[in-house]
């Protein structure tokens, strides 16, 4: 009995830090970002891409074009 117990425990531990991750890398990248330091390209991409990929979907969403919503016909 006392393997499940660990697993389980290794479970919810797995659990928790899955949940916790994507909060500590974004913390950390903004950090880096405003910390005024001088950052390499690549620093700077990867906390770009942190924040990115755990924000909202507003931010991720891609801008609308006004084009689509011409009332005219734009084709002849």
């Amino acid at each position: 009995m006392e393997q499940k117990d660990t697993k389980d425990k290794d479970v919810l531990d797995i659990e928790k830090i899955l949940d916790e991750l994507p909060k500590l890398l974004v913390t950390q990248a903004y950090k880096k970002l405003k910390s005024g330091e001088d950052l390499t390209a690549s620093e700077m991409k990867v906390c770009l891409d942190v924040c990115k990929a755990y924000s909202a979907d507003a931010l991720n969403k891609k801008p609308d074009n006004i084009l689509d919503s011409v009332p005219f016909d734009t084709n002849g």
